[in-house]
């Protein structure tokens, strides 16, 4: 796959495959199988609409829907046209949506039936959409549409400044920013993990279960797209359709949070199952518990399981931990060494790197950094200095150069694989009358990772959880919304006034599980 590293966007992958092996299964999903000239043929499709309505180049296009192989065809035509794609995820509230589409600047959404309401919504609320496409009416208008006469194979294999997503990330300040993504950036990464993560079997098949609007999801996507093989693409996220799935399409790779795996590894136990035919298993958003590694390394025997670390602004992950240090439960809580593109340091706060086994921030230099955020220059500026990105996570690095993360410096919680910034929830909070201060914070949990509670002084006369509950649920998304409440009388500051989150922690660290 040496030709692949060589290329410059990401629609000359399906051009290469095209070429090579066009009636080869690329995609699978809900039972249904399109080769790389079906594909092909519903993206050419999709770039005669797209420039039937005449949309420039770096235009915003927002897509709202569970996995589809729209997102696929979407990808190449923005690629193809130098559009840029907006995943939205589809667990945000109305607002939180809202908010995405307006900074972003998006003029067309392509949304899935189940969220026909929000869309409408959307409309009245006079943003600024011109277009929007339910993915039931847009299938049958490309199926009414001969290809377009766009010749991918005669495109230029050229880099390009258009970014080719626009993925936002959860703010500190209760607002998401929005991560522009380059062509750049995901050819290096395919390059980069296809030279540190080992082999991608073009025979192989390959599950995308992960949510493809995360990066994680979609960044495992494009190594499957590369690789040539056969990629099943999972609709939700459901442990039992996963072991149906590996066990009836003799699956071999797959991505994972350990929250997900977790789940995995309960259905199978239930049902005494054991799958030998699973080759590699990656995992990343946050260590994996030792017990359920165990489990999970019973269920699946003959699996190598690979811990990753990146994040949206790196284009995913950019280091990982070889699969021998898990077998030998050696380092079980590291994230690994850097991939060969990139390097990682340990600096304090007055930014001098930091002796081994010293904890500081995490900043990394990668070729497959983002281009900075959507709009935001003093976040841009505060993020990335001198190429070095900022991730905002604690941690050090061990006398042989492995990663151990140690805490969010950002106080970022992931709970089940999703983020969550404490700010944007306390930010809700305080807009409940019944709340006179609070301060949201992560505590342990065995099955999502971490869970978000909130410890709150209340106006004793007002204060009903319930009614709090109600109210967020149309700000937040649900893995948003704190677990419990816990009412306090008081929360422990600075001198500078600043509420002490890790005395928190501590204190509160009881209440997991």
């Amino acid at each position: 796959m040496e030709e692949i590293k060589k290329l410059a966007q990401v629609h000359k992958i399906l051009d290469f495959h095209v070429k090579k092996n066009p009636d080869n299964v690329s995609l699978s999903i809900d039972s249904i199988s399109y080769t790389n000239s079906d594909i092909l043929s519903k993206v050419l499709s999709f770039v005669g609409l797209l420039k039937k309505n005449k949309v420039t180049s770096g235009d915003r296009i927002a897509f709202l829907a569970k996995n589809s192989s729209e997102f696929i065809e979407l990808m190449y035509a923005s690629s193809i046209l130098e559009l840029v794609m907006v995943p939205i995820n589809f667990r945000l509230a109305y607002e939180e949506v809202k908010f995405i589409i307006q900074d972003s600047g998006s003029k067309i959404i392509i949304f899935g039936e189940e969220f026909k309401e929000l869309v409408e919504k959307l409309n009245a609320d006079k943003t600024d959409l011109h277009l929007s496409f339910g993915i039931s009416e847009l299938r049958n208008l490309l199926k009414s549409k001969s290809p377009g006469a766009f010749d991918v194979s005669l495109s230029v294999n050229k880099a390009t400044k258009t970014p080719l997503f626009q993925m936002y990330t959860s703010g500190t300040t209760g607002n998401p920013k929005g991560a522009l993504i380059s062509q750049k950036g995901i050819m290096s990464l395919i390059a980069n993990g296809m030279n540190n993560l080992g082999p991608f079997d073009p025979n192989a098949v390959n599950l995308v279960c992960m949510p493809l609007f995360h990066i994680a999801g979609s960044a495992w996507l494009f190594f499957g797209l590369a690789s040539g093989c056969e990629n099943i693409l999972l609709v939700d996220i459901n442990p039992e359709k996963i072991l149906d799935i590996i066990e009836n399409y003799n699956v071999a790779t797959t991505l994972m949070v350990p929250a997900v795996i977790q789940m995995v590894v309960i259905a199978a136990e239930k049902n005494n199952k054991v799958f030998e035919n699973v080759k590699n298993i990656v995992f990343g958003a946050s260590p994996m518990a030792v017990d359920t590694l165990k489990r999970a390394q019973k269920i699946f025997p003959n699996s190598n399981f690979t811990h990753v670390y990146g994040m949206t602004e790196t284009t995913g992950m950019f280091m990982s931990l070889d699969p021998s240090e898990l077998k030998a439960n050696r380092r079980l809580e590291s994230c690994g060494k850097c991939f060969s593109n990139s390097e990682i340091k340990i600096v304090d706060a007055h930014n001098n790197e930091v002796p081994a086994k010293t904890i500081g921030e995490i900043i990394c230099r990668t070729d497959q950094i983002m281009d900075g955020y959507f709009n935001r220059e003093k976040a841009n500026n505060e993020a990335i200095k001198d190429g070095w990105f900022y991730t905002g996570d604690a941690g050090y690095l061990d006398e042989e150069g492995y990663l151990f993360i140690r805490d969010r410096i950002k106080d970022l919680i992931i709970t089940g694989g999703e983020n969550v910034y404490p700010a944007e929830v306390e930010n809700a909070l305080m807009l409940q009358p019944s709340i006179i201060d609070c301060a949201v914070i992560g505590v342990s949990d065995p099955k999502w990772g971490e869970a978000v509670i909130a410890l709150v002084i209340v106006n004793s006369d007002n204060f009903s959880e319930i009614e709090v509950r109600s109210s967020l649920r149309s700000q937040l998304a649900g893995f948003k919304i704190p677990k419990t409440f816990h009412v306090v009388d008081s929360l422990p500051r600075n001198a500078g006034g600043k509420i002490t989150k890790h005395v928190l922690r501590d204190k509160y660290a009881y209440l997991g599980k």
